[in-house]
């Protein structure tokens, strides 16, 4: 019996000290810092599923800013949540040329007509790239749960 105490009373010690962390903690999302475009699609849903708030756009003219609208996205759908009001959409992925000298897996968010590919994650700041002509480049923060 002492023995088992011990054995729990070491494991209760260790989980104290190392924080007991799951592989999806926030400190380690907070850490990531990739280029998703070369990714496989598996990875980029893994990497990109949860909730978003959409900051910002900008090009080599012009830059814009969103308030209270948010992204959240779920493998193959998203909803886009603006001013409280959602809409529920389908991301239609598919490998193909950027545009930019490269094949990515191009999603529907922005433009159903103009695909956008999601470009890097940088801590808790996702970067989606857009395939139009204004070549728009997005930045979204990580909402937290």
């Amino acid at each position: 019996m002492k023995k088992k105490k011990f054995t729990i009373a070491g494991i209760v010690l260790l989980c104290i000290i190392t924080g007991c962390k799951s592989p999806e903690s926030q400190q380690e999302i907070k850490n990531i810092r990739t280029t998703l475009f070369d990714k496989s699609l598996s990875e980029i849903k893994q990497l990109i599923n949860g909730k978003w708030e959409l900051v910002s756009n900008q090009n080599a003219r012009e830059t814009g800013e969103f308030e209270n609208t948010f992204i959240t996205f779920e493998d193959d759908n998203y909803i886009w949540t603006e001013n409280g009001e959602s809409e529920n959409g389908k991301l239609n992925w598919h490998k193909a040329p950027t545009g930019m000298g490269y094949d990515a897996y191009l999603m529907d968010v922005f433009y159903e007509d103009y695909p956008s590919f999601p470009l890097a994650i940088s801590g808790d700041t996702l970067y989606i790239q857009d395939c139009t002509e204004t070549n728009y480049k997005y930045t979204l923060i990580r909402k937290k749960k």
